[in-house]
């Protein structure tokens, strides 16, 4: 069939398909089997219409999921079972539309495989699928023989399918070896909460009454102080009507009702420490909940306990095209350091990883007052749980004393800080230091015998606090890296110097206690910028501080290479111009042109600064194009072999792009030679180790920093604020616990009875689990509407072509099997909002984008872009008019839009390959699209009739365009 439109796309959903790393989120290019179309499109079990990441709920309704088997919506109580009788029913015919879509993707080879194979048997022998594994994997990961393949939960796969995931447990887990199809294992990691009925039903206890409680919830979470939550006391006793009563009489009578409730978690312990200091005996105050209490309530709930994760593995995704098994990294225990610790430790001992966080925090305006808060997590955990603030979140477990030394020499006076900083965090680990040795058996909350051997497996800290961790003495040290002996001179090389070890440390450490004088200790420690004070780390085994230091990504980057180095130079390159004043205002107007919904932080300057006028400006945007793609590739959810090989690539361009800046001699002078600019030759040898960067990151510490500093406004006299903060602070977590009950007891004997249904209605036209139009306005005739510009002009009978061919095209009978014709008398529904819900290529889940099509959206035109598919592949758009039609008995939701190609290479501005810059034409003329063929939004800059992808809006646009454009956005 000849189409007319080269941006048709089908619009019938006939074949779901759930594969990573595709598009099956929009309409493809429809594949004939058997006379039919088959289409791959987004699973409306996978769908979101919420937030970014969330699951897509509607707050009446019961979420429906999809039987894998005959395509229709259960409840996913009743899903289960459905799908077991399914299968029985659908297999012959599933297993033979799935195997042709499989052939058309990946050859006439594999397809005549399968169907020698089919001939013979219901599936394939376990040696003729060992053929679809690569010979071997390396010398780190060695082959899996077909014996230990065929172990698992999916042993019995009836084929390997493209993105299928491989899990090879660490062997001293005693666990087999599986293969998942990647919407089980996606499913699996989503751990169901099994939690038992409370120990009690009176879980607000000591308070008296659950109302008591929640009065009491309130003023704390708002910080109250004496006399406001005296008033709302006395608000609440006077509106006081219904079955519960308030009971509490005032402010003391709560704070005494507060240290009552303290038992319930582990309370701060204020202790001394001695330090020597010249020649005397210095003593300071840290206050500290000891660190192995705290672990005993995260293993002894069941809620935490059941989210954890004990054992390390390595994960495979199977490329079917290549055969090839990749590795993959998200969480700690999928890399390599989880696995390394599990090496040694003994066959029945489990590790539990502690993330170790401290760092200085002002508590008031103007600095004067500060805190020194120690907060730990629990990398066992998920990264959605150890990174939140709630049950299994982040915990303050320290407060460090402020220390400062004056008038004395400022190589002494470091030491002694540093010290004092070891012997505080030694009261902190004390409790896990014997039992990071022995082991500690225990019972845990979901019944289950273990062997725990705590360790600081991961610290998150800036570069500063790093130093402090390490003992070292930071840039004025001969080798100021945290993680190997980079000499000073040599950061901005983009080399790596020789790992430090804690062996070596403690070497240098007994050579310089040898020595007889202190000058011929500082011989010994210099040369490695040590300083001579021992690590409370070293006493943890596998607790290597050298190690554990991680990158970080909001100092090294926001508030490092690109903070403090490329935007500020940038900024001066521009100033410097002969009409630095008029292109600072062209900068200006072209931040002004990204949409508003992006909340994307660019400097626009790829106009401004040219080869031509400032050479060395010119090169510095080379430089920022190849620290955005190192940003993008490092800050990646799930890690694979080729993005951390494209990573490692990235960062020795970043470098070699600095090097040619920094040789054109430009009158602005920088040094490079920095540790957080270094710190790249570390970065992905940290997400190999460690997991994802996020992580790693300080972020989700410090934002606890806020609570903090209002507790210290709001809730302490500004007098020995640390037993007053630490106090508040422990009533917080206190109340988080006991809420944390009562939601669980609220959510017991809930209606979840429902009875299942086989069948549901069938799928509204403008909300379905891919997309939703909004905002809809009055029915208008498409006359009225092409009286409106001329935009929309002959509006009728180009979607009457259009209708007649899209149906036809996707199975669909037109009425009366004749071309279809609007009139101009024909009404149609506007919309001015979509929402689009597309499987993200980074995260692997559901995302969600928010896009606008509104002639005057708070009193400016938003047109937004999206990306849509079509049989030339994905194309870029801006939406002109959303709206739905009827043809016949059925409503159809289509799009009015301006599409935009690509620059072919050949025609593409040198400037453009130098900045990595996906520079789009404006087509010729207008089109229309069916709304289901639409992926997600993009950001796009227009100017005339031309645009500029910003690709690293997000990991999913950034992959995407590399994926769908190659060469055009890196090397």
């Amino acid at each position: 069939m000849s189409l007319s439109c080269p941006y048709l796309v089908p619009a019938q959903i006939i074949l779901p398909l759930s594969r990573p790393g595709s598009d099956y989120q929009a309409l493809s290019c429809p594949v004939i089997i058997n006379n039919q179309f088959l289409l791959r499109i987004l699973p409306p079990s996978a769908c979101n219409m919420n937030q970014k990441g969330a699951n897509l709920k509607d707050a009446s309704k019961t979420v429906l999921k999809q039987c894998k088997y005959c395509g229709k919506h259960q409840k996913p109580r009743g899903l289960i079972s459905h799908e077991r009788s399914c299968k029985k029913t659908h297999s012959g015919k599933d297993a033979d539309i799935s195997r042709a879509y499989v052939f058309r993707k990946l050859g006439e080879k594999v397809e005549e495989t399968l169907k020698s194979q089919k001939s013979t048997r219901s599936h394939p022998s376990m040696m003729e699928l060992q053929a679809f594994i690569p010979d071997e994997f390396s010398d780190m990961h060695p082959f899996l023989s077909p014996d230990e393949w065929v172990r698992g939960d999916y042993a019995t796969l009836d084929e390997l399918l493209d993105g299928d995931v491989r899990t090879v447990y660490h062997p001293k887990s005693g666990k087999a070896t599986t293969i998942q199809h990647f919407e089980d294992f996606m499913a699996s990691r989503t751990k169901e909460d099994t939690s038992p009925r409370p120990p009690n039903e009176k879980p607000w206890l000591p308070f008296q009454t659950r109302l008591d409680f929640e009065i009491a919830a309130l003023a704390l979470e708002c910080s109250m102080n004496r006399r406001q939550t005296n008033t709302l006391i006395e608000l609440f006793q006077c509106a006081q009507q219904g079955k519960d009563r308030c009971t509490v009489q005032g402010y003391d009578e709560l704070q005494k009702t507060w240290d009552l409730a303290a038992e319930k978690t582990t309370q701060f312990v204020t202790e001394t420490i001695e330090v020597p200091y010249r020649d005397k005996t210095e003593t300071f105050e840290v206050s500290y909940r000891p660190m192995w209490n705290w672990i005993e309530e995260l293993v002894n709930d069941r809620r935490v306990v059941s989210k954890m994760e004990w054992y390390a593995r390595r994960l495979y995704q199977y490329d079917k095209g290549t055969n090839v098994w990749n590795r993959f990294i998200d969480e700690p225990w999928t890399a390599n350091r989880w696995w390394n610790i599990q090496d040694h430790l003994p066959d029945d001992g489990v590790p539990l990883c502690i993330i170790f966080y401290a760092d200085k925090s002002k508590l008031s305006s103007f600095g004067t007052a500060k805190g020194y808060p120690v907060i730990a997590r629990l990398a066992n955990l998920p990264i959605e749980i150890r990174n939140g603030a709630g049950l299994g979140g982040g915990r303050v477990v320290g407060w460090h004393p402020i220390v400062s030394f004056q008038n004395i020499a400022v190589s002494i006076r470091f030491n002694a800080v540093f010290q004092v900083w070891h012997e505080s965090t030694t009261k902190i680990l004390l409790s896990i230091i014997e039992l990071a040795k022995t082991g500690y058996r225990a019972i845990c909350g979901d019944d289950i015998l273990r062997r725990m051997y705590p360790l600081v497996f991961l610290k998150s800290a800036d570069y500063e606090e790093q130093c402090v961790m390490c003992l070292i003495r930071g840039f004025g040290g001969l080798c100021p890296c945290p993680r190997c002996l980079i000499p000073k001179d040599e950061l901005g090389a983009g080399t790596m110097g020789v790992l430090r070890t804690a062996q070596h440390a403690l070497e240098i450490l007994s050579q310089a206690e040898a020595a007889t004088t202190k000058a011929e200790k500082e011989e010994v420690i210099k040369p490695f910028g040590m300083r001579p004070v021992f690590n409370v780390f070293f006493k943890l085994p596998l607790s290597d501080p050298y190690s554990a230091v991680s990158f970080d990504n909001l100092h090294f980057k926001f508030g490092g290479v690109w903070g403090d180095h490329i935007f500020p130079l940038l900024k001066t390159h521009i100033k410097n111009l002969p009409d630095g004043r008029a292109q600072s205002m062209k900068v200006d107007r072209c931040f002004q042109k990204f949409p508003r919904w992006s909340n994307i932080f660019l400097f626009a300057a790829y106009d401004a600064l040219k080869i031509g006028t400032d050479i060395a400006g010119y090169q510095l945007l080379q430089v920022l194009r190849s620290y955005l793609v190192v940003d993008m590739y490092s800050e990646l959810h799930h890690q694979t072999a080729e993005t951390i090989v494209a990573g490692r690539s990235s960062v020795r361009k970043m470098f070699d792009k600095i090097k040619i800046y920094d040789s054109l001699g430009s009158e602005i002078e920088k040094n490079w030679d920095f540790p957080k600019l270094h710190y790249y030759t570390h970065l992905f040898d940290d997400i190999e180790d460690k997991g994802i960067l996020k992580g790693m990151s300080t972020m989700q510490n410090e934002k606890m920093h806020g609570p903090i500093r209002r507790i210290y406004l709001n809730r302490t006299n500004f007098k020995d604020i640390g037993d007053q903060i630490t106090r508040i602070e422990h009533q917080s977590i206190v109340s988080g616990l006991i809420q944390g009950h009562l939601d669980l007891l609220d959510s017991i004997g809930r209606s979840d009875s429902e009875e299942d249904e086989d069948d549901v209605e069938d799928e509204d036209p403008t909300c379905n689990n891919h997309f939703a139009l909004g905002s809809g306005l009055k029915d208008i005739t498409i006359s009225e509407l092409e009286s409106q510009s001329i935009l929309f002009a002959r509006f009728h009978i180009r979607l009457s072509q259009f209708i007649s061919e899209l149906l036809p095209a996707s199975g669909i009978v037109l009425p009366d099997q004749r071309y279809f014709t609007f009139t101009s008398h024909d009404k149609i529904t506007p919309y001015q909002y979509l929402k689009v819900c597309y499987e993200s290529l980074d995260t692997w889940n559901i995302e969600t984008d928010l896009l606008r099509c509104n002639p005057s959206f708070r009193g400016e035109p938003r047109h937004d872009f999206v990306i849509f598919n079509s049989v030339d592949g994905p194309i870029f758009a801006e939406l002109h008019y959303l709206f739905t039609c009827m043809v016949g008995e059925k409503t159809y939701p289509l799009a009015f839009v301006q599409p935009y190609k690509s620059i072919s290479n050949r025609r593409r501005l040198q400037s453009d390959k130098d900045l990595g810059i996906l520079r789009l034409q404006k087509e010729s003329k207008t089109e229309f699209i069916s709304v289901r063929s639409i992926i997600r939004g993009a950001v796009v800059i227009k100017d005339a009739n031309e645009g500029l992808v910003w690709d690293v809006l997000d990991g999913d646009m950034f992959l995407r365009v590399v994926r769908d454009f190659p060469g055009y956005t890196s090397d």
